[in-house]
């Protein structure tokens, strides 16, 4: 099934939107680390300058991975809307940010499918959320 073509009326389709947001939430948390490792020299050089400004320099990477770690977590449980909105909106900013500095290239196209993947991940979500499928009916006559 095509990630712009899922059915979130069955329990499966809800599922598998979930999963694909939790997906895109861990390769975003990966995408966050290895730009953490590419600035630990510029945080590094600042540390041994003056130590508040580096710890400052850490507090947005710290916020974002945490986010959208625990979105990702909670969207593999079917159960983490609110923290995947959270992680979208990060998502977005840097989005926006990366089109505002016009670096448009091949980071710009892989976060912006990240971003439709979680959007979608959300969806599922919410539609677990309602927990009520025409499945489940015609679990219940058998």
């Amino acid at each position: 099934m095509a990630f712009w073509d899922i059915d979130l009326e069955t329990r499966m389709g809800a599922e598998s939107a979930a999963d694909q947001g939790a997906l895109a939430c861990f390769i975003y948390t990966g995408i966050l680390v290895i730009s953490l490792a590419f600035a630990g020299g510029m945080i590094l050089d600042t540390l041994a300058v003056n130590a508040g400004a580096g710890i400052v320099l850490l507090i947005p990477f710290a916020v974002q991975m945490g986010v959208v770690l625990v979105a990702a977590f909670r969207l593999r449980a079917g159960k983490g809307a609110f923290w995947g909105i959270g992680a979208a909106v990060l998502m977005g900013m840097g989005v926006v940010a990366q089109l505002i500095s016009l670096s448009i290239g091949v980071v710009l196209i892989i976060n912006a499918i990240l971003f439709v993947f979680t959007i979608q991940g959300i969806r599922g979500a919410f539609a677990l959320r309602k927990s009520h499928f025409s499945e489940d009916d015609i679990e219940a006559f058998e």
